[in-house]
C-alpha cells in the first residue's frame, strides 16, 4: 500500500476555498507519486476545528455538496481519498465526520470521532460517534480513527481485533506542552501495541483559537516512522510481511483481556 499525507493549512469555515486546496494538493502528489494509492488529509480540512455553535451554520449532509466533491476530485485523480467536514445532524450537534472515498469516487467509509476534546468547547457544539468503521481498499482493512481519539488505547484494540491492518487519523492537534513529540509516541504506541500499520497527519498553519503543528506520522508496526518527508507532504509503502512477521515473533490473540482488577 503506497500511502500519502498533507499536513494541509485549513481556511477557515471556507469548504470552496478547501477544496481548490484539496485538488491543488492532490494534483501535487499524484504528478511526483503516481502509485500513491491512498491521500489522507487532517481532521475537518473542508471546514476547519470550529468549536462554537456557528459549526451549525457550516455543517453540511452525507450528500452535500463537499462530499460529492471529494469524491470528483478523487475520481478525477485516481486516488482514493480522506477528507474531513463537520457533518449535519437533522436529530441535533453536528458531528465530526471523516469520509474514505475510492478512486471510482464511491463512499467507502463515513466515521463520526468517538472520542471529543475534553480541553475544548468541542463535547459542547459536536454530537460523538457511537460506532467504529472499517473499510477494504486494495486488499487492506483499514480502520478510521480522528486526533483525541488517539489517547484511547482499546478503541485501537478493538480495531486490532476486527482484524485492521492500518489505522488512519486526520488530526487538529493543538498548541501545548511538547505536543508534537505526544503526537509522534502515541501513534507509535498504538501501532505497536496493535501490530498494525497507523498514518496520522496534523494540519499546518491556525485559526482563531490556536495554532497547529504539521506533525506527521506513518508508523509501521514495529513503531518505525517509516514516512518519506518533502515539505508538507510524506509518503510511505507499506509492507504487510511486517506485521506478519511481527505477529510470530509476539503473538497477541490470547493476550487482551475486557477488563482488569485493581485490589
Amino acid at each position: 500500500m503506497n500511502i500519502a499525507t498533507v499536513a494541509s493549512e485549513t481556511v477557515w469555515k471556507d469548504c470552496e476555498a478547501n477544496l481548490e486546496l484539496t485538488k491543488h494538493h492532490v494534483a501535487t502528489i499524484m504528478s511526483s507519486y503516481k502509485d500513491t494509492q491512498l491521500i489522507l488529509f487532517p481532521e475537518i480540512s473542508l471546514m476547519g476545528f470550529v468549536t462554537d455553535p456557528s459549526n451549525k451554520d457550516i455543517a453540511e449532509p452525507m450528500d452535500g455538496h463537499c462530499v460529492s466533491a471529494v469524491k470528483d476530485i478523487a475520481k478525477e485523480y485516481g486516488v482514493a481519498l480522506i477528507c474531513g467536514f463537520i457533518e449535519s445532524n437533522p436529530a441535533g450537534l453536528p458531528f465530526n465526520t471523516s469520509i474514505a472515498v475510492s478512486k471510482e469516487g464511491e463512499l467507502l467509509s463515513a466515521y463520526r470521532k468517538n472520542h471529543l476534546f475534553t480541553e475544548s468547547a468541542e463535547p459542547d457544539v459536536f454530537s460523538s460517534g457511537t460506532e467504529l468503521v472499517t473499510f477494504e481498499l486494495d486488499g487492506w482493512k483499514i480502520g478510521m480513527s480522528t486526533c483525541f481519539d488517539i489517547r484511547f488505547p482499546r478503541l485501537f484494540e478493538a480495531y486490532k481485533k476486527a482484524s485492521v491492518e492500518l489505522t488512519i487519523s486526520g488530526f487538529n492537534w493543538v498548541q501545548g506542552r511538547n505536543k508534537p513529540e505526544i503526537m509522534q509516541n502515541l501513534v507509535k504506541a498504538r501501532a505497536h501495541e496493535n501490530q498494525y500499520f497507523f498514518a496520522a497527519v496534523d494540519r499546518t498553519g491556525s485559526d482563531p483559537n490556536t495554532s497547529y503543528y504539521g506533525t506527521s506520522v506513518i508508523s509501521s508496526p514495529y513503531s518505525e516512522d517509516i514516512g518519506e518527508h518533502d515539505g508538507i507532504y510524506t509518503f510511505a509503502s507499506l509492507d504487510k510481511s511486517d506485521i506478519q512477521a511481527l505477529a510470530k515473533a509476539l503473538p497477541l490473540s490470547g493476550s487482551f483481556r475486557q477488563d482488569y482488577i485493581v485490589s
